[in-house]
């Protein structure tokens, strides 16, 4: 039989004076607009095609498929918490209500912590994607138009995008979405045509693909190595958890949105790479995989080196779609993780300042955006003054994905250990055990590639680091807050 506190996890008290986010703003398209767009392809395929065909050679395509079917695992996580108890506070509540029933104290110092790390390192994450932004439009500028740019520029670019999408954030949840989904499709639409106009042009290498040509160790033999970065692009997957409270029927709406949004990225991934491979091979006919990596090294992106070969007209669309989906990441993320500021704020992780909304109809949560934005300006701004822009992007990226990673890993730990708990009744094996831990190993794996002796050491210094501090404040919330294990997990979306 299922626990008679079934619905009720944890110790409540009243919620009906904690603030709430706008009821019933987003429907199923705009929650899967906002998700898509967070997850980024352009800028993810940008980034990490040359790194799977060093590794698998001509069948590097292949890795974005297989990381799709293993991102599905922590899908189903996500789903299966948002059915029975969506919340803004998204996998930090998850994980809370998966300990608290066996472990009330643990529940509040685990969930704290976690709290630090997916706020730090989504915003150490996304800020990576506007310095990407800055130095992909200095980059294309100087190809295209032969304009040179001080080096420094980027990062006055990325400070005006910031700038520029500040606005849109403290507006409606409704505006944000509607604008990163514009963004998104503008990345889709054109990654679409160049990967399809790519292989008609160059329909006689389309078998390339199925062939294992260079790399190393190569061919599948190289997937292990390979899968950590296809595993990675699918970032920006769980949005939606953190929109439910804004969200029309989010049990059903959070479920059917991390299972579309990761199924249409993955085929664009898979479509991308597949064209690529295709392209590079019609165009050298000795060791096309080895120019794809040189021109990653030299121009750093093949896609310019493709469209400069078969349609230089297209430089002007790779430099829009190289803004667009930077910046449509950005807004989407912010979007989503500023909901689980807010929301800890309201369950006690936090200071309370932090779930203040803005007064009227409505109640934007502008203390957290306000936040969020001021840091991602100081997480551009310093390490400008030392580090390229190549640097900057690049070590962000890196250490704030791993550390959103390590959130999903331990999400799916949570999962058997709330279902055995409060819904015993429905607990399924398959479901609720041998799915999580599909999930567990498949985020072990980019984990674990982060602490390879090739990665510098200042890399896992500011990891280690960032877990520290997020220790200490779950500490802190433990010794100085205990009241908060009352209110952990209490605010379900829809109630």
């Amino acid at each position: 039989m299922d626990s008679p506190i079934e619905q009720r996890p944890v110790k409540e008290e009243s919620t009906a004076s904690q603030p709430r986010l706008q009821r019933n703003a987003l429907n199923l398209f705009e929650t899967i607009a906002c998700t898509l767009a967070n997850m980024a392809p352009a800028e993810g395929i940008f980034v990490a095609l040359a790194v799977a065909v060093s590794f698998m050679g001509t069948i590097a395509p292949w890795a974005f498929l297989l990381a799709m079917v293993g991102i599905f695992a922590s899908a189903n996580t996500m789903s299966e918490f948002s059915r029975t108890r969506p919340s803004a506070g998204s996998f930090v509540s998850f994980i809370a209500n998966g300990i608290q029933g066996y472990f009330p104290r643990a529940a509040l110092f685990v969930s704290s912590t976690c709290f630090v790390i997916l706020m730090l390192g989504y915003i150490i994450s996304t800020t990576s994607a506007l310095a990407f932004l800055g130095y992909w439009l200095q980059l294309c500028l100087q190809i295209w138009l032969n304009i040179g740019l001080p080096s420094w520029s980027w990062a006055v670019i990325s400070v005006v995008a910031l700038l520029i999408a500040g606005p849109l954030l403290l507006r409606s949840v409704v505006v944000p979405t509607i604008w990163s989904f514009v963004l998104f499709l503008i990345e889709a639409v054109a990654l679409t045509f160049m990967a399809i106009a790519l292989l008609l042009i160059a329909h006689n290498h389309l078998t390339v693909p199925f062939t294992s040509v260079g790399g190393f160790p190569g061919g599948f033999s190289g997937l292990a190595l390979a899968f950590p970065i296809a595993v990675l692009g699918f970032v920006g997957w769980d949005n939606s958890g953190a929109l439910s409270e804004e969200t029309k029927h989010p049990r059903r709406t959070v479920s059917i949105t991390v299972f579309v949004s990761i199924l249409i990225v993955g085929l664009i991934y898979f479509l991308s790479s597949y064209s690529m491979i295709v392209g590079y091979a019609a165009m050298h006919s000795n060791d096309p995989m080895g120019a794809l990596i040189n021109d990653q090294s030299s121009t750093n992106s093949p896609f310019i080196v493709v469209a400069q070969h078969y349609m230089p007209w297209f430089l002007a669309v790779l430099t829009v779609i190289g803004v667009t989906s930077s910046t449509g990441y950005y807004i989407a993320s912010a979007v989503s993780q500023t909901r689980i500021i807010f929301n800890s704020g309201r369950e006690g992780l936090f200071p309370r300042f932090f779930a203040r909304v803005a007064p009227g109809r409505v109640p934007v949560p502008y203390v957290s955006v306000l936040t969020y934005i001021l840091l991602s300006l100081v997480l551009i701004v310093l390490p400008a003054l030392w580090l390229s822009a190549t640097a900057v992007f690049t070590d962000e990226a890196i250490i704030g994905t791993i550390s959103v990673v390590l959130i999903f890993l331990l999400a799916n730990v949570a999962l058997p250990l709330y279902f055995w708990k409060y819904h015993r009744s429905q607990f399924n094996w398959f479901k609720h055990i041998m799915v999580p831990l599909i999930g567990v190993a498949v985020l072990v794996l980019p984990i674990g590639s982060f602490f390879v002796p090739s990665n510098p050491p200042a890399f896992v210094w500011i990891f280690l680091g960032l877990v520290t501090v997020s220790v200490a404040w779950g500490l802190y919330v433990v010794l100085r807050h205990k009241e908060a294990v009352t209110t952990l997990g209490t605010m379900v979306a829809d109630e």
